[in-house]
């Protein structure tokens, strides 16, 4: 384990120390230049989350009626509480092991091999890459879909290309943008992602209010119920809820090319509430005037009109701006293992390209965007955000502690070699006329002093009893029964999602795949 390394002496501790304070430093100054600022992690994150919450999520949450609201809202939250101890685990395992820096492509995973050893690092790596590609298709298959729609609604359905061409047509586009960097190298990239963001938030709300279809005989809020809905329908929700806000394969990434790293549970707090001001003004509008009707994408129930045309392509080009963000950690590790430059180099193109068109294939073979939301965000997502993070966390205060008794250690140490040093005359003799000081004041005072010694036992006990309260209290209330807490219900919950999932994937009669339809 890495964390043993500082532990077989106290002067490469004292040392180890030194260096992680005054690295931190000049990492922090002297690469400001090329660091990510708190405003252009924030901005990493909204492109993480993208338009998913936006045009994807309402019909999740009507379809769950009111119970929708809270069951967002907690899994938010449990999902900043999950990403602020991640967030933390790194800032403690570099200050614990400064030489963990070098292992900044591949954070999380590094993490698991500080805590839990290599094949906690090896599980964590599979599911990463499992879940970083996955999460890929979806943006594929919703951007190739609307794309389609575009094509029906500008001729009013007289020119309509199948979305299985339209994904062609994207990895074409996508493999470019793919070859760029780190997300330190995206800010640009970023950038337009959050603006083309808001942008289709507010079209879309423009065509909302735009609608007079049925203005006659429409019913607000219509057929949505008070009720509990189905445990089945609630599970789905979790799993694309899940998927749309997880960014946790990526959150380490971001914060290891950040200026100050201890900021990244700000980053994650204002890019969350961020994505959810647009996407609760979204579902608010959406459940009003289209009630239950609304389908998984929302844009496929508004009229024809140029705000929609533009909202369409909009939704496009930020899918494919998030894909070239979201997929930099798996390309990063896969870079690695065959041995490709961090620079620029045609190997990267080469294996960032094949990553694109197996997704492309993926995409044609299983074509329902919503189905793989929910076998990603149910199973792969699960023990990445409420799983690891606690348990890693748990697992790294109880190295700091360690590590805090060693510095401890190596002070004492240290004191006592300069206590060991012989004195001269005139100490020995300050030293003799305060001993005698001492021994006198307690002859003089021998019952003054028996009554200051009860008072102090008194005290101490007293003092004992009050620290003992506080400590059975902080355990009540500390992490440890959170992270407990968090731990049980992502284990429930992905077990749970799974069971539903493989039910759902062997129910669906017909799967409508493009290899398939080019047969015929």
């Amino acid at each position: 384990m890495a964390f043993q390394s500082y532990q077989s002496s106290s002067n490469p501790v004292l040392q180890r120390e030194r260096l992680g304070y005054y690295g931190e430093r000049d990492g922090a100054y002297g690469a400001s230049s090329r660091k990510l600022s708190l405003f252009f992690a924030t901005l990493c994150v909204v492109d993480l989350f993208g338009v998913f919450p936006i045009v994807a999520l309402p019909k999740s949450i009507i379809s769950c009626g009111l119970y929708g609201v809270p069951l967002v809202l907690f899994v938010i939250t449990l999902q900043i509480y999950t990403a602020v101890v991640l967030g933390r685990c790194w800032t403690i395992a570099e200050r614990l092991d400064p030489s963990i820096v070098a292992k900044n492509r591949y954070p999380y995973a590094a993490i698991a091999e500080f805590t839990y050893g290599k094949r906690m690092s090896v599980f964590v790596t599979v599911l990463l890459d499992l879940t970083v590609f996955g999460g890929g298709i979806p943006n594929l298959l919703v951007a190739a879909q609307n794309l389609q729609l575009l094509g029906a609604r500008v001729s009013d359905g007289s020119l309509e290309l199948s979305f299985c061409y339209w994904l062609l047509l994207i990895g074409l586009f996508l493999c470019p943008i793919m070859w760029l960097g780190s997300p330190k190298n995206m800010r640009t990239l970023a950038s337009v992602s959050v603006v083309v963001c808001s942008s289709v938030a507010i079209l879309t709300w423009i065509s909302i209010g735009e609608d007079r279809s049925g203005s006659g005989g429409w019913t607000p809020f219509r057929d949505i119920t008070l009720g509990l809905p189905p445990f089945v329908q609630l599970l789905k929700a979790y799993g694309i809820i899940a998927f749309q806000f997880d960014i946790h394969p990526m959150l380490l990434t971001i914060q290891v090319d950040m200026q100050h790293k201890r900021h990244i549970g700000k980053a994650v707090l204002f890019g969350i509430l961020t994505t959810c001001s647009l996407s609760a003004v979204t579902t608010l509008l959406t459940a009003y005037r289209y009630g239950m009707d609304v389908p998984n994408n929302v844009l496929q129930i508004l009229p024809r009109s140029w705000s929609l045309y533009l909202t369409i392509l909009l939704v496009t080009l930020q899918l494919c701006l998030s894909s070239a963000v979201g997929n930099s950690a798996l390309f990063q590790h896969i870079e690695d293992v065959l041995g490709a430059s961090r620079d620029f180099t045609i190997k990267r193109c080469i294996i960032r390209s094949t990553l694109v068109w197996l997704g492309v294939l993926i995409a044609e073979i299983l074509p329902r965007f919503d189905l793989v939301m929910g076998i990603i965000g149910g199973t792969l997502t699960g023990p990445l955000i409420f799983i690891l993070p606690p348990l890693f966390y748990q697992r790294m205060l109880e190295l700091e502690k360690l590590y805090s008794q060693e510095l401890k250690r190596s002070y004492s140490t240290e004191s006592s070699q300069v206590s060991e040093d012989p004195l001269d005359d005139s100490d020995t003799d300050t030293l003799g006329e305060t001993r005698h000081t001492w021994y006198g004041s307690i002859g003089s005072n021998g019952s003054s002093m028996s009554m200051v010694m009860v008072r102090d036992t008194a005290r101490k006990w007293v003092a004992s009893l009050s620290v003992r309260c506080t400590e059975l209290c902080r355990f009540m209330y500390s992490d440890c029964i959170l992270a407990g807490s968090v731990i049980v219900f992502g284990i429930a919950a992905t077990l749970a999602s799974t069971y539903y999932n493989m039910f759902d994937a062997r129910d669906t009669q017909r799967w409508f795949s493009c290899l398939s339809a080019w047969r015929r």
